[in-house]
């Protein structure tokens, strides 16, 4: 935990955390220290699945003729709505297989959610851009953890 701590007060002399994030962060280290099997936050949603296609129009189309879902594009890969969740299609081999599963957390901060997981020793990788970071379950399939309210819109 003096490491969750330390990297958590280096971050905020950084200026890579607010004061309330660093608090925030604290808090939870705190109220975990005496239920470690008990998490900071909680999934709600499965924001998204990510799937590896072979052909990214070919596949689209099959989307909106099969399922009539719409379709909002992105660059490099297209999203499928389903309602208030959506499928992203990416070029990818091998196609037919889920490159992760997105789980959305309600109330979403990442610096408190990355001090939760540090604590109970997983690592959290950064994504790209604003989408959250992503984690291996024991099995190796990456999951995003991200903001219950990312539409992907």
């Amino acid at each position: 935990m003096k490491n969750v701590i330390s990297e958590m007060l280096q971050a905020y002399e950084g200026r890579k955390l607010s004061r309330r994030q660093l608090v925030d962060g604290l808090a939870l280290l705190a109220a975990g220290a005496g239920t470690a099997s008990a998490a900071g936050f909680q999934g709600s949603t499965v924001n998204h699945v990510s799937v590896l296609v072979s052909d990214l129009d070919r596949t689209t189309e099959f989307y909106q003729k099969v399922l009539g879902c719409a379709v909002n594009k992105r660059v490099g890969s297209n999203q499928i709505l389903l309602g208030k969740e959506f499928l992203v299609l990416r070029p990818g081999k091998p196609a037919g297989t889920v490159d992760h599963v997105a789980i959305g957390i309600d109330n979403f901060n990442e610096a408190a959610v990355t001090a939760d997981l540090k604590a109970r020793g997983v690592t959290p990788k950064k994504d790209s851009g604003d989408f959250g970071f992503h984690v291996l379950d024991p099995d190796g399939l990456p999951l995003q953890l991200m903001s219950s309210a990312n539409t992907g819109r």
